[in-house]
């Protein structure tokens, strides 16, 4: 019995040896490339085609497209991780209602820098109306008007008013006012240094209602100002956004996905929540094709992305939080009935 105690309080005093730790390190690094490796790789390409848009040596039009797509794409990546969490069935599901997704976001950007084919286009005066538009079979046209004001020199400022009215068969006389303007104005650059900086606004956009789907006609074009030649560039192109009622409906069929996959998948519960990125990105998409003038510029695309921002975030935070409560109660419900 004493050798028994004694053998017993040498195991109890033995030096405390700790176990190896597991080394992690391949399956961390597997997650952290999964994570943000696509998106490194995203913002990489994005800068790229920024720069070589910006110094003109790529067209700037596909540059904006391609950009506003990869930020997308990084906006819905985030989120769409935790579709690994589903069952295949319901993973098939994710990535469909992912592609919608991208398709209904990306569309008024898309349209806004590519706006269709041109169906019809003149350079015109006072004296070249009436002017025939051949928007025949069409419920909405969108009407191009460019100027083509006076080279400005540096410290001056160029000027051009205009007037166009508008009317057809079932269509009352509207006329559109407005002015062009070309303006040099003082940036500063460091903190003893200024640099003239062009500001410009050559161009609008005006959409047309014609319920009668008739011919419109230009009845009377005004042109006062510093405008070469008094002339107007007017092209005609078909309205293809949305109303806005089908508007309406496509924000709330993609919050109503986003939400369900939040809850499905944990995302709410994490700063990746698909209900915010798809309230801020839904805004600043449909935003865009309103901001600035009808070229757009990467200034546009970044103030579209701030709006979404600041009015989308708020906007699906709050969808998030007033549907957290009733959808954990559901699925509570469903719980105990499976129980």
């Amino acid at each position: 019995m004493q050798k028994a105690a004694r053998a017993a309080r040498r195991r109890a005093s033995a030096p405390y040896r700790r176990k190896p730790l597991r080394r992690e390190t391949p399956t961390s690094l597997r997650e952290a490339l999964r994570n943000f490796l696509a998106p490194l790789a995203g913002g990489i390409a994005f800068l790229l085609l920024y720069i070589l848009g910006l110094l003109d040596v790529i067209a700037t039009r596909p540059a904006m497209a391609a950009d506003a797509f990869l930020l997308l794409c990084m906006v819905l990546f985030f989120p769409m991780r935790y579709a690994l969490r589903l069952s295949t069935r319901r993973r098939s599901l994710a990535l469909l209602f992912g592609a919608l997704w991208l398709a209904t976001i990306f569309y008024p950007i898309y349209r806004r820098i590519y706006p269709g084919e041109r169906l019809f286009t003149i350079d015109a005066g006072p004296a070249s109306v009436p002017i025939e538009l051949p928007a025949t079979g069409l419920g909405k046209v969108d009407l191009l008007i460019d100027s083509h004001l006076d080279p400005a020199e540096p410290g001056q400022t160029r000027v051009a008013r205009y007037a166009v009215t508008v009317e057809g068969d079932a269509v009352p006389p509207r006329t559109v006012e407005g002015e062009f303007k070309e303006t040099w104005q003082s940036q500063r650059q460091a903190r003893s240094q200024t640099v003239e900086v062009l500001r410009e606004r050559k161009s609008t956009t005006v959409a047309i209602d014609n319920p009668g789907r008739g011919p419109l006609r230009i009845t009377e074009l005004k042109v006062e100002g510093q405008a070469a030649q008094q002339l107007l560039t007017l092209t005609l192109y078909r309205h293809l956004m949305p109303p806005w009622w089908m508007t309406l409906l496509l924000g709330a069929f993609l919050l109503a996905g986003a939400v369900l996959f939040d809850r499905a998948t944990g995302a709410g519960e994490t700063a990746a929540s698909l209900v915010i990125a798809t309230a801020a990105a839904f805004v600043g998409a449909y935003a865009f094709p309103g901001i600035g003038s009808p070229n757009p510029t990467f200034r546009e695309l970044a103030g579209a992305a701030v709006v979404g921002a600041l009015v989308g975030g708020p906007i699906g935070g709050l969808v998030a939080w007033s549907t957290r409560g009733r959808f954990i109660a559901v699925d509570g419900a469903a719980s105990a009935r499976a129980r």
